[in-house]
């Protein structure tokens, strides 16, 4: 099912040398002394260092050599401090002096605010880096709702930047990150590394536009003066969209240093003037958000971007960016407004020894940062330079966590389960998630081959029967991977085969089979692009349509060197199998899987009289065309049929034990649900308890409000096969506890 993502352009931070010492302190105003945010504290030349959070706190990690250096302490506004690094004195407490005097007149420079901006536009070239270089850095970024923390992540990672931007690279070091699942269901709020590299607006002055052509013509700029700005004389101008412009721009200052014309700092935000005309995300998106019943406004978003010279090579500095958001819908806990705030530093800069990463090491222009695995303890960062935390992460994060506990119920039930009879634990765990509204669907759990129980959980808006036919989303790749298998044996394919071999007009034609089955491909996820989202689930397309029209984009990685889950690729290989034996692959799941092992009642792009229908939030999901997902979805399903599909790998009735040892050999990482992936088969490791004495092989489904699991553990003839018609559900969660009854 898509999510909508909400996307924040940010980040960086900086891993440390072995040997290392700490400097922290505080930063106040000399005369109020209340403690300053967001205080610049670096080294002479700019090429490490940090910022002071809300309550003007700091620490900084310098290695050894750097003792004796100078370490600068600048505000705009304020008298710098320069204080020399002495490890033995590594706290300090430093109080700056107000500056706010404007050192000269407008008349007495000469210059209009045009004609500065158009020396920004012409000198940036020689401003901002020509050449490659590496930098580290961290971000922060907290979602509240009223006073409550609604999500919270952080992350530490190393650039390679170049241009064009497209040449740029990320590399994530460290991360943690957690949501509150109750009240952000189905709503992601997080980074990809594509929107790090835009982010600098100067080096990227179309896409902002305020310093580019469009920029200029929507704008009225004006010089206000000029003043000290950390040391540097620097013009002051401010601008503003014109008037009856009927679009949405910008509101800001801008600070300009006098001798070199570079940009020191922009702050700005949505002009008043044209908020009105804002709209959020691409038209796709919102055409997606509509059909979801989600309608998602920005009241504010503001921005404050600093950059910092080395060597009189100015680079982006550091960013904070405030937004508000406004969540509307129908739907149970979407009406509310949501504020945003994200921070991010750069703690380090290399300009000399510059190295691109490996392909192994670089995260995805389009992954999310916030996918990757969470931890928390107060020693997580101890060995990075970040902005220090102000409100505590740690108990804001256990308090989310705990929430989402009482959200899945897992340890009440835990609590409880010794309470009932063996022999009725299994139906106290599904009985006890459907009447917490949590599971309405079918469950079918066999041990040693036997069924154990097969029962209906409804609630007000379902009445499934055990012959209730349900679409089990992407757990339908396991009946893919099986027919290209069989087609290996049967000699008529190799994995190793060029896709071009069967489709010689695909652009991708060099891909193998292999990559296609294991997710190694680097063909996008069509799935995930808003821009296709609605016209796919609005229009049906053949097969072949499909794939020229929605799996031919650029590939992310080259083929075989990582791997990034995409329906995509199976796709493809449904039109590969479709290809070699010449009628529709629905017609060669049904010939070749459905009739022969007497799985009557499942088949691909039905409407079966027996199909339940699928509920989101408590209201009927939206029809689509489920043709558009042959391959990697599609399939409709009761859990008797599964069962039987269960026991075709049992008992090798389908494929042979050779083949299907090579369905759950491990090919791939994926870490994102700590398992690994073979051939249309997830083999778990880390997911539920009882890998660590048994092999455990499942796959997981989606589509729309079904949901899925489907799951087997070979050496105890252990079938479990969850179908939920409602929305998601606790699958992981109730899977492990079924299996560790089961085992």
């Amino acid at each position: 099912m898509p999510r909508i993502i909400i996307v924040f352009l940010l980040l960086l931070n900086t891993a440390v040398q072995a040997q290392f010492f700490q400097i922290e302190g505080t930063v106040r105003d000399s005369e109020s002394k209340e403690p300053l945010p967001y205080v610049t504290i670096a080294l002479s030349d700019n090429k490490l260092g940090t910022v002071t959070n809300e309550q003007g706190r700091f620490k900084l990690l310098l290695p050894d050599h750097y003792e004796g250096a100078s370490l600068n302490i600048s505000y705009l506004g304020y008298h710098s401090q320069s204080i020399v690094i002495d490890r033995e004195n590594a706290s300090i407490s430093v109080a700056l002096k107000e500056n706010p005097t404007v050192l000269e007149g407008v008349t007495v420079t000469g210059l209009t605010a045009q004609t500065i901006i158009n020396k920004v536009i012409e000198k940036a070239p020689q401003n901002y880096y020509s050449s490659p270089y590496n930098s580290t850095g961290f971000y922060r970024l907290n979602s509240t709702k009223g006073k409550e923390y609604v999500a919270l992540s952080e992350a530490v990672f190393e650039l390679y930047q170049a241009k064009p931007v497209r040449k740029s690279q990320f590399k994530l070091t460290k991360m943690r990150a957690i949501k509150n699942e109750a009240v952000l269901e189905n709503i992601e709020i997080g980074i990809k590394p594509a929107a790090v590299f835009k982010f600098d607006v100067l080096n990227n002055p179309n896409e902002w536009d305020i310093l580019n052509s469009r920029g200029i013509k929507d704008h009225v700029f004006e010089l206000e003066g000029i003043v000290n700005y950390e040391g540097k004389d620097a013009y002051v101008i401010e601008f503003d969209q014109r008037d009856n412009l009927k679009k949405a721009a910008y509101k800001g200052i801008i600070y300009v240093d006098v001798n070199s014309f570079a940009v020191l700092q922009m702050d700005f935000g949505l002009s008043p003037k044209g908020l009105s005309f804002y709209k959020y995300g691409s038209a796709a998106m919102r055409a997606l958000m509509d059909l979801m019943d989600i309608h998602l406004e920005v009241e504010k978003s503001n921005y404050s971007i600093r950059y910092k010279p080395v060597a009189d090579i100015y680079y982006l500095g550091s960013v904070q960016q405030k937004t508000i958001f406004i969540v509307r819908s129908g739907r149970e806990n979407y009406n509310f407004k949501m504020h945003s705030d994200a921070d991010y530093i750069v703690t380090s800069l290399n300009t000399d020894s510059v190295a691109e990463f490996s392909n192994k090491e670089v995260l995805g222009d389009n992954e999310w940062i916030e996918k990757q695995n969470s931890m928390y303890d107060p020693d997580f960062w101890k060995d990075y330079n970040v902005i220090l935390q102000g409100d505590d992460f740690e108990g804001i994060a256990r308090d989310i966590a705990a929430k989402n506990d009482s959200h899945n119920l897992r340890a009440q039930i835990e609590e409880q389960l010794h309470r009932f009879p063996k022999e009725s634990r299994i139906d106290s765990i599904l009985s006890f998630y459907n009447e917490k509204g949590l599971f309405n669907g079918n469950a079918l759990i066999a041990s040693g081959g036997k069924v154990i129980l097969k029962k209906s959980y409804n609630n007000e808006f379902t009445s499934n029967t055990e012959d209730t036919q349900f679409r089990i989303g992407s757990t339908s790749k396991t009946f893919t991977s099986a027919v290209v298998m069989k087609l290996v044996a049967e000699g008529k394919l190799k994995l190793d085969d060029p896709v071009s071999k069967y489709l010689p007009w695909y652009i991708h034609g060099d891909i193998t089979v292999e990559q296609l089955l294991t997710h190694q491909s680097g063909i996008p996820n069509y799935l995930s692009n808003p821009e296709y989202q609605v016209d796919i689930f609005s229009n049906p397309y053949e097969l072949e349509d499909l794939v020229k029209n929605f799996c031919s984009d650029e590939l992310e990685f080259t083929p075989g060197t990582a791997f990034h889950y995409s329906n995509s690729g199976y796709a493809v290989l449904a039109l590969v199998v479709q290809d070699i034996q010449g009628e529709a692959f629905a017609e060669v799941l049904s010939h070749e899987i459905f009739q022969p092992l007497h799985m009557n009642n499942s088949c691909v792009d039905c409407n079966s009289n027996l199909r339940a229908k699928g509920y989101l939030y408590g209201k009927e999901e939206k029809a689509y065309y489920s043709q558009n997902v042959m391959g990697a979805g599609g399939v409709s399903a009761i859990t008797d049929d599964l069962f039987k599909w269960s026991l075709a790998f049992d008992n090798s009735s389908f494929l042979s034990k050779e083949t299907i040892d090579q369905l759950w050999q491990p090919r791939a990482e994926y870490k994102d649900w700590e398992a690994s992936y073979g051939y249309g088969w997830m083999i778990d490791k880390h997911m539920f308890k009882a890998s660590n004495k048994h092999k455990i092989v499942y796959h997981p489904g989606t589509d729309f409000g079904f949901y899925s699991m489907f799951l087997k553990q070979p050496d105890q003839g252990i079938t479990i096969i969850l179908i939920n018609n409602t929305g998601d559900f606790p699958r992981f969660e109730m899977t492990d506890l079924i299996l560790n009854e089961l085992n």
